[in-house]
């Protein structure tokens, strides 16, 4: 399993609501992928950062989702008035407390 952790931070005051907002309506969005295995999205108003991390079955699954993914991440990024500061893969290595 892989993961892809977009990394945006703000000055806005009302950041846990905004995530929300953008990750409830990217949701639906993402399900329609093959490979898409979830997403958790963290969030830290006192430093205005917040993290929206995708879960994809392999490889195959996160290239063939990248293209719509960075466009989808532009488009949220400039309504919702944030910068997008790192994207990143990374190789999920373990998974506990999750079903």
């Amino acid at each position: 399993m892989l993961a892809n952790m977009t990394s945006v931070k703000t000055d806005r005051t009302d950041l846990d609501e905004g995530a929300q907002m953008a990750a409830d309506a990217l949701l639906p969005w993402v399900r329609q992928f093959d490979g898409y295995r979830g997403m958790i999205v963290l969030s830290n108003g006192e430093n205005g950062t917040a993290r929206f991390v995708t879960f994809w079955e392999d490889k195959d699954a996160l290239e063939r989702s990248e293209r719509g993914r960075m466009q989808v991440r532009e488009q949220m990024a400039k309504t919702a008035g944030v910068e997008i500061d790192d994207v990143q893969a990374y190789t999920v290595l373990l998974v506990d407390g999750f079903e």
